[in-house]
């Protein structure tokens, strides 16, 4: 029997024979599509993680563009609300003032018409006045002296007082 252990002369040749065959098939026939598959794969990974890379980059970019435009929003936002306060606040007051001065025609209309009033109530108690001094004069005299010429004489008089 032969020693397992001791290889063969033979059999060292032919193992390596076989294993140089087998290392040249494998290299030409599986280890070339292998490493191709694995390189197209990596490629594939690499070429990934670039459209990753810009992606991100864009998403930034995009991200910031639109960070300014709110910004932008808010800022003519707060324009336009300070412009309409402004707006609401001279219209404010222009009505104020604008009712002041209705207020203050008001009043004038109104002492316009109590002086005309009170002129007319002075009128007539001018009147009244005139008409007692005829009627008193006429008893006192005794006699009725024309109604008009009295009236001329006591308006006079009374004018004169003033």
């Amino acid at each position: 029997m032969q020693d397992i252990i001791m290889p063969q002369p033979g059999s060292i040749i032919w193992t390596i024979l076989v294993f140089v065959t087998l290392f040249f098939v494998l290299k030409k026939y599986a280890w070339g599509p292998i490493v191709n598959a694995l390189q197209a794969r990596e490629d594939g990974i690499k070429k990934d993680i670039e459209d990753a890379k810009s992606a991100h980059q864009s998403a930034e970019e995009l991200l910031e563009k639109y960070k300014k435009q709110l910004d932008d929003a808010r800022k003519e936002a707060q324009q336009l609300i300070s412009k309409a306060n402004a707006r609401a606040d001279a219209l404010h007051e222009a009505r104020k003032k604008e009712v002041e001065t209705e207020a203050q025609a008001i009043l004038e209309k109104a002492k316009s018409e109590i002086e005309l009033e009170r002129q007319k109530a002075a009128q007539e108690l001018r009147n009244d006045v005139v008409e007692i001094a005829i009627v008193a004069a006429g008893k006192v005299i005794g006699q009725a002296l024309q109604a008009e010429d009295h009236r001329d004489l006591i308006q006079r008089e009374i004018d004169g007082l003033n």
